[in-house]
């Protein structure tokens, strides 16, 4: 009896867990507890107000070959997160996102709508065969002709697949994207690189910023921005002319918001345009010294921000890595991370940046966004042009104690910085030694214009006479003419104070937003995969969100990407190579003694003795390679010690992960079993 009610108490419990099961699933279906640090399993803040937002229906159409990946576990994984994540999104958004799941079988119509959707298939083997699709298509309910896609789902990615979801959601429910006019004096649109001499792409930096906003190039010689721009981006503003800089000047009195990406030494400067800058001439700096100090600030063209601390490791001419002092890795604690703009950002990569400073009795505020650390020193721009071996860039360098800012928020009033109007065109800002307008290319174009003006002249002479018969009888049709003719548009009214406070953000570098430093650009069956391994792209469309008034995007992207450096390894290095330069320096020094003292025993021998070494001169020679075997003894100690503390973390930290958790536990369980015993005794 006893044996039968236990077998049926077992079968009412395994019932009460199958029904508890069964309703937990059916009242709970959704619901999850994110125990992971960065909470990467969970839906940003704001991709909820992106989807609380959207204006109208979206349908997302994921094509996903479901019965061709049925022997691929690691790839069903994949795609049953994907699923997940765009299920949640649905459940976010109050019934204004569907989801339509298809399966693009082969030879059917729905494989034919996903290529015709652009999606691309790829082969499940080398020599071709089946082919698979995982791509996903987002339709505008109330415009189906707006739509975005991503191609293939590529498993590289997914850590910004959340990002790229709200992203497109965000683009294709917006009725007008957000105009944003572009001042570029690099070819970030792509163009001839004269001194690889291959066409160039466009930069990922510029190209990511198109998919959210109408970019507008504005060229270089612009006189007025429309009040539909809602906002001013300038990469390289260099010589811009008189009416150009007005114009920007007047957009920020009207309230405009700017984004200025100036640089003392921009290395893609001069890889395109004319012969002299092929040739690595003409100017590779940048600024708006007249508009920077209206603003309140001023930026340096002559100096390169040089950090030790920080510096990127490169390869050299011997094929070891050296550190680059001008390309520079600021991780969290060189941001700002208590504004938006920062907010979720790991590491941004900076090449020969410069640096912002305060005017003394600026009305407004300079707000730093990115910092160098105290180990920081400036270096002449000068010595970056003919740059072949990074460490000659260490030669007398002493760091400064000096923090450096290399990124800013302007906020407050300003006043213009031309109270009298326009600017004369000859007050160029910065005047360009190899230009195509230098001295010489000048005198060519002057005398060019003096031929073709005495032609124009010889040809006015000989039509005088007729002109001046005809002018009297075609006077009262002209006159009748200009009645007829659409007045002329009337210029804005010149304002010399701000009608609202500022908000600028500008950034002492170009390089930061070429691909080299950022992202790295695979194929991927003609498919272009682009993986970031820094977060330079990101910086700018937080930049460009938060001057728009948008800051949703921010808080997802800020989920994108993080990284765990060994840090106190790099902590280690850097010292190790602080004492290994320490050393070498000292070797070099006493190299040069001994050669000078060798020098002036020489220059005391006369006739046969010159070709023989003098017991003085044997015996410096002897100390000098004494002292050299001493010292490089010394530099392998300092490697060799630098290999031995790496080893001793390294095992350090697997004795805390292997040992930690079992004594943890042990003393936890020691600890109950006593206090069991002395309520046992009691």
């Amino acid at each position: 009896m006893n044996k039968l009610f236990s077998r049926a108490g077992l079968l009412v419990l395994a019932l009460l867990v199958v029904l508890i099961t069964a309703l937990t699933n059916y009242f709970f279906k959704g619901a999850r507890l994110d125990l992971t640090e960065d909470h990467v399993y969970t839906l940003s803040e704001g991709t909820h107000n992106l989807l609380k937002g959207l204006p109208g229906p979206v349908t997302l159409k994921l094509f996903y070959s479901d019965k061709q990946t049925a022997n691929m576990p690691q790839f069903r994984n994949y795609s049953n997160r994907v699923q997940e994540l765009l299920q949640e999104y649905v459940q976010a958004s109050s019934g204004k996102l569907t989801l339509e799941t298809i399966d693009p079988e082969p030879f059917s119509e729905d494989e034919d709508k996903a290529s015709e959707y652009g999606l691309q298939a790829v082969p499940l083997s080398q020599g071709g065969g089946n082919e698979i699709y995982f791509g996903l298509v987002i339709v505008s309910d109330d415009n189906p002709d707006k739509r975005e896609v991503i191609s293939f789902l590529h498993p590289d990615k997914e850590r910004f697949l959340e990002y790229d979801l709200s992203k497109l959601v965000f683009a294709v429910s917006q009725k007008e994207k957000p105009k944003v006019g572009l001042v570029a004096g690099l070819q970030v649109n792509g163009g001839f690189d004269m001194m690889s001499r291959q066409q160039s792409g466009p930069w990922i930096s510029v190209s990511q910023m198109e998919q959210l906003y109408d970019v507008q190039q504005l060229g270089t010689d612009f006189e007025d921005i429309d009040d539909d721009i809602k906002l001013l981006l300038l990469i390289f503003p260099q010589k811009l002319t008189g009416k150009a800089r007005y114009a920007i000047d007047q957009y920020v009195m009207r309230g405009g918001h700017v984004l200025v990406f100036a640089d003392p030494f921009a290395e893609q400067a001069g890889q395109g345009g004319g012969f002299m800058m092929g040739m690595g001439g003409g100017d590779k700096f940048a600024s708006l010294p007249d508009l920077f100090k209206a603003w309140g600030i001023e930026m340096d063209t002559t100096k390169v921000v040089g950090d030790a601390k920080h510096a990127l490791m490169v390869s050299s001419r011997s094929g070891r890595p050296v550190r680059h002092l001008g390309l520079l890795g600021y991780g969290v604690d060189n941001m700002a991370t208590d504004d938006v703009i920062m907010a979720g950002l790991d590491n941004l990569n900076f090449g020969s940046a410069g640096h912002i400073t305060a005017i003394e009795g600026a009305t407004t505020t300079l707000q730093p966004l990115v910092t160098s650390s105290d180990q920081s020193m400036l270096i002449d721009a000068s010595k970056f042009t003919f740059l072949s071996d990074p460490k000659a860039l260490f030669e007398g360098f002493k760091p400064s104690g000096e923090k450096y800012v290399l990124a800013a928020r302007i906020t407050g009033p300003v006043k213009t910085a031309y109270p009298d109007g326009v600017p004369p065109e000859d007050e160029k800002p910065e005047a360009a030694p190899g230009e195509e307008d230098d001295e010489d290319l000048d005198m060519m174009d002057e005398d060019e214009d003096e031929i073709v003006d005495t032609e124009e002249e010889e040809e006015e002479e000989e039509s005088t006479s007729a002109g001046d018969a005809a002018s009297n009888d075609d006077s009262t049709d002209d006159e009748a003419a200009s009645e007829d003719k659409e007045p002329a548009k009337p210029k804005r009214p010149h304002v010399t104070e701000s009608q609202q406070p500022a908000n600028i953000i500008v950034v002492a570098d170009t390089d930061v937003l070429t691909d080299r430093l950022w992202v790295q650009v695979n194929s991927f069956f003609g498919q272009q995969i682009v993986t970031p391994f820094a977060n330079n792209g990101d910086m700018l469309v937080n930049m460009v969100d938060n001057l728009l008034g948008n800051a949703d995007l921010i808080s997802i992207r800020s989920r994108g990407k993080f990284s765990r450096p060994f840090t106190k390894v790099n902590e280690l290095e850097q010292q190790a190579e602080a004492r290994f330069r320490e050393k070498a320096d000292s070797l070099n020094d006493r190299l040069k003694e001994t050669e000078s003292k060798l020098r002036e025993l020489q220059a005391k021998k006369e006739g046969e003795e010159k070709l023989v070494l003098s017991p003085e001169q044997e015996q410096a020679v002897e100390q000098f390679q004494q002292e050299k075997l001493k010292i490089r003894k010394e530099l392998r100690e300092v490697q060799h010690q630098l290999g031995k503390n790496i080893e001793q973390l390294g095992t350090a930290l697997k004795l805390i992960n292997i040992l930690a958790i079992p004594l943890l536990l042990t003393v936890l369980v020691l600890f109950v079993r006593q206090r069991r015993r002395k309520r046992v005794t009691l």
